[in-house]
């Protein structure tokens, strides 16, 4: 039997993350660890908190064995679920700070490029989603410049990030080619004819970005350490 990796080594070594709809974050959302789902971030919407934890929970069950993450976007949500991740899009001040689901849980945020890098040092953030990611069919200056101060696979380990905002199968080889090595999807797949063939595309690509650079597997082993 492996042995399940901790947290951090499994959100280093994700590539895509897939934000689901309320409408969507049912026990389904799993299915979507099969078509290169690293990080699934099942949204609250107007759901209870029952609901929405009991939808996560219930999706993490059907992820038994795999090591997808799974994130909540509400901390009621994430404490009444267990959720590997708390997610909060833009947190702001608190003046208690932010309180972690249980001990082994992470953190994330969204922050607009490098200039913000500082806010995801692991006290308390753990990684970020960037962007917006596309402009113009293309991908962003901000994305090109995160990649430049924080490579994705350099060592040491820098910030854990993922490019956010209009990426779809149809861009997200420009994103790569900027730098990022790790992406954030969310409309591009749940409007598509096809989602599951819309995620697998982009997930493709993001394996082969890996698998092609040259300081992929060195960072793949310190992330185990």
């Amino acid at each position: 039997m492996t042995a399940p990796l901790s947290l951090t080594t499994r959100l280093k070594l994700a590539r895509l993350a897939i934000v689901v709809p309320p409408e969507r974050s049912g026990p389904e959302a799993a299915d979507l660890a099969a078509h290169g789902a690293d990080l699934l971030v099942l949204t609250r919407g107007d759901r209870s908190v029952e609901a929405a934890a009991e939808g996560i929970q219930v999706a993490r069950s059907r992820l038994f064995g795999l090591q997808t993450v799974v994130a909540a976007d509400d901390s009621e949500v994430a404490e009444a679920s267990g959720a590997d991740v708390l997610f909060l899009k833009r947190p702001g001040w608190r003046p208690f700070g932010i309180r972690r689901p249980h001990e082994y849980a992470l953190l994330g945020r969204s922050i607009d490029g490098a200039e913000d890098a500082d806010k995801i040092d692991d006290d308390p953030f753990n990684f970020a989603f960037v962007g917006p990611a596309v402009a113009g069919g293309q991908a962003s200056d901000a994305i090109a410049e995160m990649a430049r101060q924080y490579p994705p696979t350099g060592l040491p380990a820098g910030p854990v990030w993922f490019a956010a905002g209009g990426i779809s199968s149809q861009n997200v080889d420009s994103v790569v080619a900027a730098g990022a090595r790790r992406a954030v999807v969310s409309t591009a797949i749940f409007h598509a004819e096809e989602p599951f063939r819309e995620a697998r595309a982009i997930a493709d690509v993001l394996k082969a970005a890996w698998d092609e650079d040259p300081g992929a597997q060195d960072y793949a082993m310190a992330s185990f350490r």
